[in-house]
């Protein structure tokens, strides 16, 4: 049995650092423990050991720099990962800090754990198995290639920047409150204003549809070919469509919006999504 790895995520963003500590426990190779400034990190840090600490370099009042530097008079081979301001690269006066990895912001979601097991610098043996979502069964047309999740998965991550630049356009444009793209209900990538925690509660709901939708198809004898589906409250609209099997696209928004105008916007940007990552 691997030993767990003891992970400290230190950031101000509770939601943001909540779904970090859920991506890596789920992979059952990490427990985590969060705080939210400089002070409760340190705290942390004198009562318990960690293989490794998380820090995003925008804690309040510049707490960032004080903390990195406690944290190496403390333990000078402590292990760091760190998180730049969103869209930016490290600041200059952290670029000569011995740290052990980068998470930038937005990143792909799925390369979380390899992100993590790489600054702690374990072997592919040591780090934990990757979780596969569980896809339904259905019987595939004959003719369509057989293209694994782990393929598909590679073709995202390298177009992760454009297709985040398709997103914020979609939003920007229908005045969402999230765009969510997910893969088997896990979230790969969310923009907008809604909170990271919310964000991914909506890629689990995404996810279970497109696994309902595909159980009816099985049970009809057809093979479901697009997904998509919405659902109106009294506040909201949430609007989902598939961009490749389980690779759903979603929209919230507000529910005064016209459903016909997002459904364009959102089929344009699934259609250029298609492109970029070379589905039919």
């Amino acid at each position: 049995m691997r030993n767990k790895h003891s992970v400290l995520i230190v950031d101000s963003n509770v939601p943001f650092a909540t779904i970090l500590k859920e991506s890596l426990e789920q992979d059952g190779g990490y427990t985590t423990t969060v705080a939210a400034s400089a002070d409760e990190a340190l705290q942390a840090f004198s009562s318990a050991g960690f293989d490794l600490v998380i820090v995003d370099m925008d804690l309040p009042a510049g707490g960032s720099g004080a903390l990195l530097s406690e944290l190496r008079r403390q333990k000078a081979d402590q292990r760091l990962m760190l998180i730049p301001l969103m869209g930016e690269e490290l600041a200059l006066e952290f670029a000569g800090l011995d740290v052990q990895g980068i998470l930038p912001k937005p990143f792909f979601f799925p390369e979380l754990p390899g992100r993590v097991a790489a600054a702690l610098g374990v072997t592919e043996e040591e780090s934990p198995e990757p979780v596969e979502a569980a896809t339904p069964v259905t019987e595939a047309a004959p003719a369509r290639p057989v293209v694994s999740s782990e393929e598909r998965l590679a073709v995202l991550r390298e177009r992760f920047q454009d297709i985040v630049h398709e997103m914020n356009e979609l939003s920007r444009e229908v005045t969402a409150e999230a765009v969510i793209l997910t893969c088997g209900g896990k979230l790969l990538a969310h923009t907008g204003r809604l909170p990271a925690e919310e964000a991914d509660r909506l890629a689990q709901v995404a996810g279970e549809s497109w696994r309902t939708s595909a159980r009816v198809a099985q049970i009809l004898g057809r093979e479901q070919l697009r997904f998509e589906q919405s659902v109106e409250g009294d506040e909201y609209l949430f609007y989902s469509l598939a961009v490749a099997e389980d690779i759903i696209l979603s929209v919230a928004l507000r529910a005064n919006v016209t459903l016909g105008m997002v459904r364009h916007s959102a089929k344009s940007t699934a259609d250029r999504l298609r492109k970029m990552i070379g589905v039919a």
